[in-house]
């Protein structure tokens, strides 16, 4: 177990290293400065002020659509629904209709 977490800590600081020092072999440093101190690299561009993006509709088209004579789903479709109360009936008398599996024991050993 100590094995396997030495080499997973050793793992993890060879990557680290090339993360960090990758500038130190660059081609573009002569190698006079390959032994000077390590600095990040600048960016010369920053972030800057300026206006905001044009405001956009997330929705596309956008609102809804109506046509006359629109009536809600409760009064077009009839449901033949059961109470629950009904369908936990059903349920256990075919729970206790249905074929059962035998039960064999089996004395191993004394």
């Amino acid at each position: 177990m100590k094995t396997i977490f030495v080499l997973f800590v050793v793992l993890l600081s060879v990557g680290a290293f090339g993360q960090c020092c990758q500038q130190m072999n660059a081609p573009t440093i002569p190698p006079a400065q390959l032994g000077t101190t390590w600095t990040t690299v600048d960016h010369p561009m920053r972030a800057t002020r300026h206006s905001l993006a044009v405001e956009q509709d997330l929705r596309e088209l956008g609102g809804s659509t109506m046509a006359q004579g629109e009536r809600p789903v409760w009064e077009v479709v009839s449901f033949d629904s059961i109470s629950l109360g009904e369908a936990a009936r059903e349920y256990r008398k075919e729970h206790l209709a249905a074929p059962k599996a035998q039960i064999v024991w089996e004395k191993i050993g004394k």
